[in-house]
């Protein structure tokens, strides 16, 4: 376990000594702050009071049922924090990937000690479409099983946290998996070989993601930190 830990260390370190990766982190910050200012509100305030007064809403005066509705209130509503704040990164995220994709490659070129190419516009917009298609695939895909985590959540909200968790280090791996072209099993035994590792770090960036304002600056760290995980992990390297 001593590889996740030192790859905070060397995604700082890449993070200060690249500028373009520097550069296009700050990219999807900007984007996130535009986001917040014009339907943060609507995730932030509208959304989770509706979710607080939802059960509330059904079962009347009923002291016991009063009770029941407190209990379920506060499961709903810190289910419903995680899944807005998860929503709200992965819009991001679609706004920002093609730049992702981007960090990701030149995360692997640094690590492998290879020169890492000048920003190139021509090949930036071929890859674009691309890039964008394949985040909107992984996208959905990860909205209907966060659906599913969501029900779940309703009578097991420890293991909802889990899968929602798993999936969120799913999200930022992928674009190590693209860029590799790995197929759906090979993306499976990818995750499958490292599973405790993705799920603990998954965790630990669930939590920072809860955050307004600070997941903004954790969202582009997370694709330069799994990047380094995956390259790392994939070619033997210490990090």
């Amino acid at each position: 376990m001593t590889r996740p830990v030192k790859a905070i260390h060397k995604s700082l370190s890449l993070l200060k000594e690249d500028k373009v990766i520097l550069l296009l982190s700050f990219i999807p910050v900007l984007i996130g702050i535009i986001a917040y200012y014009y339907i943060g509100n609507l995730f932030y305030v509208d959304l989770l009071d509706w979710g607080k007064n939802l059960v509330a809403e059904k079962v009347g005066n009923s002291e016991w049922l009063s009770y029941v509705a407190w209990i379920f209130t506060a499961i709903l509503t810190v289910i419903l924090y995680f899944l807005v704040s998860w929503t709200f990164v992965l819009f991001v995220s679609i706004i920002s990937s093609p730049f992702n994709d981007i960090i990701s490659g030149r995360v692997e070129k640094r690590l492998l000690g290879e020169v890492s190419p000048d920003f190139n516009t021509e090949k930036f917009f071929k890859r674009i479409l691309t890039v964008l298609v394949n985040e909107s695939k992984k996208i959905s895909f990860i909205l209907v099983l966060s659906v599913l985590s969501f029900i779940l959540g309703l009578f097991f909200p420890p293991i909802a946290f889990c899968v929602s968790a798993l999936l969120l280090a799913i999200s930022f791996l992928d674009y190590s998996w693209s860029r590799k072209e790995l197929s759906f099993s090979e993306c499976i035994n990818s995750l499958r070989k490292s599973f405790l590792t993705y799920l603990l770090t998954g965790c630990v960036f669930m939590g920072l993601i809860s955050m307004p304002i600070l997941n903004l600056f954790i969202l582009p760290f997370a694709v330069i930190y799994y990047s380094v995980l995956f390259y790392s992990k994939e070619n033997e390297l210490k990090i």
